[in-house]
């Protein structure tokens, strides 16, 4: 009984009602830099929920006020930084919008008064927005929809429990992990918009959250279960992280972790693969693998590391660890700072985080790729306190309040 209350522990460690609240140096190859962060604006959540610019001085241009006050109901930027959507509230309707920033124009792509959407993922070449919605009795929908509303919102896949996915780079096909590990019948497939059947599927996913594709598009990055025999139990739950080639049979196992869920992110540059572990003792390392196999631990001894975040050119990793309680009793994380090489990682800032940062951050994976807390030059980071928005420069370790709110994002330059 004792190993089936562990196995349905790491089972429920990746739930969202368990996981909401539940967090309740010398970089040998970093130069530090003495330029101020470039001038990006921020995408903030207030406190009363609208939806705003701010400026580097904290001067807001609000873009709407209406926004859900739903948790996981945040917006998300197109690649190329020229839309946002968003969900609004209007009486018992829900509302998928997105905002061109170029021309002011607001597109309805979705409504409902039963199956709110959340967690929206634009396609890489922005034609596409893909969005979960809630289905009633705990279950989950997958919608695509044309982000220009020519067509309504398409359903591709429901799930009892748990919905991931990622696009494809060429934007061709969705990888969606349905429905947990292999315990509870989950699965990975390729879906592609107007098309009923999988691409391809496998059946025995272990203990994880999101699947990656690789950078040329022709891999994917998923974690397995082996086979066991007999009832599950504790002792038998192996994560392993996988690669399998599109057309190939043979899969690749990279790295293996007993016991433990795999949380893991693919680096923006290449296949490198960084991934932390929960396991019945809580959260694990920091780690990297690359496609030979060979694992490297990245995070200082006795980090317990809860997300982490790579930065734009692949070369840094900031990550966070829980960092104890301030003296008002609020949980508080830090953030630290390692090279993917290795060295001694850098302590930046211990904080208070959000309520939405806290549950944005228990999916970090996910939302990774509909979020980004890096700014485009790899120089800041932006996180939400309890008491704001704060930019961090990450060569200075100099923090910096930037305006009220409960979540920000980085907006890059507007093409025109």
């Amino acid at each position: 009984m004792a190993a089936r209350r562990i196995l349905l522990t790491l089972i429920g460690l990746l739930s969202v009602v368990i996981l909401i609240g539940s967090i309740s140096a010398g970089v040998l190859a970093f130069l530090l830099i003495t330029n101020r962060p470039v001038d990006q604006k921020l995408l903030v959540v207030g406190p009363d929920r609208r939806l705003a610019i701010v400026d580097r001085q904290g001067t807001a241009q609000i873009l709407a006020d209406d926004t859900s006050r739903e948790l996981f109901r945040y917006p998300a930027l197109a690649p190329d930084g020229s839309r946002i959507a968003y969900v609004s509230q209007s009486g018992s309707a829900s509302i998928l919008r997105v905002i061109d920033l170029r021309t002011n124009e607001r597109i309805e792509l979705y409504r409902s008064t039963t199956n709110p959407p959340l967690y929206m993922v634009w396609s890489p070449d922005g034609r596409y927005l893909s969005f979960l919605s809630n289905r009633g009795a705990g279950g989950l929908g997958m919608h695509v929809v044309p982000a220009d509303g020519s067509r309504p919102a398409e359903l591709l896949s429901t799930s009892p429990s748990s919905l991931y996915l990622a696009w494809q780079p060429d934007s061709a096909a969705l990888l969606v992990h349905i429905g947990g590990s292999t315990f509870e019948d989950g699965r990975v497939v390729t879906l592609q918009p107007g098309r009923a059947q999988p691409l391809h599927e496998v059946t025995d996913p272990g203990f994880f959250q999101t699947p990656a594709w690789s950078v040329d598009g022709e891999s994917f990055f998923y974690v397995a279960q082996p086979p066991i025999e007999g009832p599950p139990a504790v002792e038998k739950v192996e994560s392993v992280l996988t690669r399998v080639k599109v057309g190939e049979t043979q899969p690749q196992a990279l790295a293996r972790e007993p016991m433990a869920a795999i949380i893991f992110g693919r680096s923006p540059r290449s296949d490198e693969i960084a991934y932390t572990t929960i396991g019945p003792n809580g959260y694990g390392p920091l780690k990297l693998v690359d496609l030979d196999g060979k694992v490297r631990v990245l995070s200082a001894t006795n980090d317990n590391v809860v997300a982490f975040f790579w930065s734009p050119d692949g070369e840094q990793i900031a990550y966070l660890t829980p960092a104890g309680r301030a003296s008002n009793g609020l949980t508080q994380l830090r953030w630290q700072l390692v090279h993917r090489l290795g060295g001694a990682p850098r302590t930046l800032a211990t904080f208070a985080p959000s309520q939405e940062f806290l549950a944005q951050i228990n999916f970090f994976d996910a939302y990774a790729l509909s979020f980004d807390l890096w700014s485009s030059d790899g120089r800041a980071l932006v996180y939400t306190a309890r008491d704001g928005v704060y930019v961090l420069d990450v060569g200075r370790g100099i923090t910096t309040r930037r305006s009220d709110g409960a979540l920000a994002m980085w907006l890059p330059a507007i093409p025109r």
